[in-house]
């Protein structure tokens, strides 16, 4: 049983269909219950019932209160399956993604991932396979053979296998909903990272609403299976589970060929021959042996589909010139699909080809004028020109199209806030909040709304119970704090902003709005000494910061003004 995967974004997306209708799922084997976002679910009128009392969603950085529902049908690939349970919950992944498709439905029997290829199937072998290699594909390539990790209380279906890193025996989830493989900060320190070895790295989501601290730390070692590789830069997050120390994450499977034996509770796996985990700045470089590869199989020349997985693939792997030759190529064999020329505008996107996104996405649209991200992409592209009318053309089409509780509306509001257009982007995230209560975003789209009410002067009351909300959600986002300080000096509240701003500046250094925003509260407190000197570290970071102030609508004291850099 075969389902075709679109890599989007380092996401791996399946459109299958629930009741009838079409949706684009995020294929994730760490997840074990497919799930939907309650926005999808209410867009679907789906019946919702609570859990049992006590139970919770378990994810990569912490829990969530969940509810189901069971959907009458489920269309995959060849496959349709009745009465399927979904949980209800969690937040959206952006990219028309409206659920995740978990192990539920891809543990029904061995899975293999081909995503190099844009491929999983479903497999149930059948007759004596207890004692044969299942990667069937390997003629004479090394195999990869790693047996599952002793099973957790209650068993498991999941793919958890036993891996060494820096030769310490640790265990591994298999996951291809983690964009990049991530090991956890305990685990690290067994394998005898120092925290003074570890770079900050922004930080970790998952399932809820909760986010954990992560870095880049190199390691001397990793092996899984017989397969070694030396000097690697990984993810680590500072996350706790019993059932598992690191996610073998999306990069490992776009550079092998897997195969999760559930029959014989092994791994089974080749190398694509590329880079295995994804490539951060300042990492070694590897010097990659692609003798011991085996090349993907090559892709029949009037394959369109198969052209265009690779494709996107291929961009997801950072290598955007070698997808456009695919994309070409699938488009030449399949003008009329609309989903080939929104993924090569991307790729023109990431080669900063504009005008060539453009041109793609606009004949997306022609030919599937109902494609909302496409519409979205357009917008974005055409608002950064700028060309007001039609980016707005856009989003109004968009907001006509789109159901009231659409994931799309967040990013409405920014662009209609990028385009001056107060009461529209207000409403966008009104729309958005009002049906997101426990999404990992609801922060930061207080926070743009926060913004936005400061940088016009209007409903400040409502700006600063915003910018609260947004504190109270994740309070160690040092932009949120700033955007409290602003809202403090339309407020005429000097003291409380300078507060604002140096819990915005003890966060994050380099932050040159909140900088210029402590020097315009210090000069309203005549303090012109301190005033002058963040002024200057604002103007070091961010050359022509006074223009942009202006700008953004606040007013900037006469006598600081001087040419933009």
């Amino acid at each position: 049983m075969t389902l075709p995967v679109r890599l989007v974004e380092h996401r791996a997306v399946a459109t299958v269909t629930v009741n009838g209708q079409p949706l684009d799922m995020l294929v994730d084997s760490g997840a074990s219950v497919s799930i939907l976002p309650a926005a999808t679910a209410e867009q679907l009128k789906l019946t919702l019932h609570m859990m049992p009392f006590g139970t919770y969603m378990y994810g990569h950085t912490g829990s969530m209160e969940a509810n189901r529902t069971w959907v009458k049908t489920l269309g995959f690939g060849s496959a349709e399956l009745k009465n399927v349970l979904f949980v209800v919950g969690g937040h959206e992944h952006g990219n028309g993604i409206q659920g995740i498709l978990g192990r539920n439905i891809l543990a029904l029997g061995d899975t293999e991932y081909d995503l190099a290829h844009g491929i999983v199937r479903l497999v149930f072998p059948k007759g004596d396979c207890e004692a044969v290699s299942m990667a069937y594909w390997a003629k004479d390539a090394p195999v990869i053979v790693a047996r599952f990790a002793p099973q957790p209380r209650g068993g498991s279906d999941a793919a958890r296998v036993q891996v060494k890193v820096n030769g310490v025996p640790m265990t591994a989830l298999m996951d291809t909903g983690a964009p990049s493989t991530s090991i956890a900060l305990s685990s690290a320190r067994k394998a005898g990272l120092q925290e003074g070895a570890m770079t900050p790295f922004g930080r970790a989501a998952g399932l809820g609403e909760d986010k954990a601290r992560r870095w880049l730390a190199d390691f001397d070692s990793f092996q899984i299976g017989g397969e070694t590789l030396t000097h690697q830069r990984l993810l680590v997050d500072d996350v706790e589970n019993d059932h598992y120390d690191l996610l073998l994450g999306l990069d490992y499977f776009l550079a092998h060929r897997v195969y999760v034996s559930r029959l014989q509770g092994k791994v089974y796996a080749t190398w694509n021959g590329t880079g295995v985990f994804a490539q951060y700045p300042g990492a070694a470089r590897t010097e990659w042996d692609t003798r011991f590869a085996l090349t993907p199989d090559a892709i029949a020349p009037d394959d369109a589909d198969g052209l265009a997985r690779r494709g996107m693939a291929l961009q997801t792997q950072g290598k955007p010139r070698e997808a456009l030759e695919d994309l070409n190529r699938a488009i030449a064999l399949k003008p009329e699909e609309a989903q080939y020329r929104l993924a090569r505008a991307r790729v023109h996107q990431a080669l900063r080809q504009s005008k060539e996104a453009l041109v793609d996405v606009g004949e997306a649209l022609r030919l599937d004028p109902a494609l909302h991200t496409a519409r979205l992409l357009r917008a974005e592209l055409i608002a950064a020109k700028p060309d007001r009318a039609a980016a707005l053309a856009d989003l109004r089409q968009l907001d006509a199209q789109l159901p009231p509780t659409a994931g799309e509306r967040a990013d409405m509001g920014d662009l209609y806030a990028s385009l001056d257009q107060k009461d529209d982007a207000l409403r966008q995230y009104q729309l958005w909040l009002a049906s997101h209560g426990n999404d990992l975003r609801q922060a930061r789209v207080f926070n743009q709304r926060c913004w936005l009410r400061a940088r016009t002067g209007t409903e400040l009351a409502d700006a600063l119970q915003d910018c609260q909300s947004a504190l109270k959600k994740d309070g160690d986002v040092a932009l949120f704090h700033s955007t409290l300080g602003w809202v403090y000096l339309r407020q005429g509240d000097a003291s409380k902003a300078i507060s604002a701003f140096n819990a915005a500046i003890e966060k994050d250094g380099r932050l040159s709005w909140a900088y210029f925003g402590r020097a315009l509260s210090e000069w309203r407190q005549q303090d012109n000494v301190s005033a002058d000197r963040d002024l200057e570290k604002a103007r070091q970071l961010r050359p022509g910061i006074d223009e942009a102030v202006k700008r953004a609508g606040f007013e900037v004291p006469p006598a600081w003004t001087r040419p933009a850099s």
